[in-house]
């Protein structure tokens, strides 16, 4: 399974290559190309920051699933030793 990091990278690298190509046929890009390549890049950057962001949280959110493991483990073997008394 691919990181969806390099999908969009590897996207990004077909489109200025598919530019470039059609570029090469005149010597400046138009304005709306130009405007288009910087909605990409725009977009791509958008995308990217959210990428990380939901990154970040499922981080957080591990973290927090693993210590709560932790105490529930703890909590249990309490209640094994309370069994054992009792």
């Amino acid at each position: 399974m691919q990181n969806p990091m390099q999908t969009s990278e590897q996207q990004q690298q077909q489109i200025l290559r598919t530019r470039n190509s059609s570029q090469s046929v005149r010597n400046s890009p138009t304005k709306e190309e130009r405007e288009d390549e910087e909605t990409s890049r725009s977009a791509l950057s958008e995308f990217r920051a959210k990428e990380e962001q939901i990154e970040r949280k499922k981080m957080e959110v591990r973290e927090k699933v693993f210590a709560q493991l932790g105490r529930v483990e703890e909590e249990t073997k309490r209640l094994a030793e309370i069994r054992e008394v009792s």
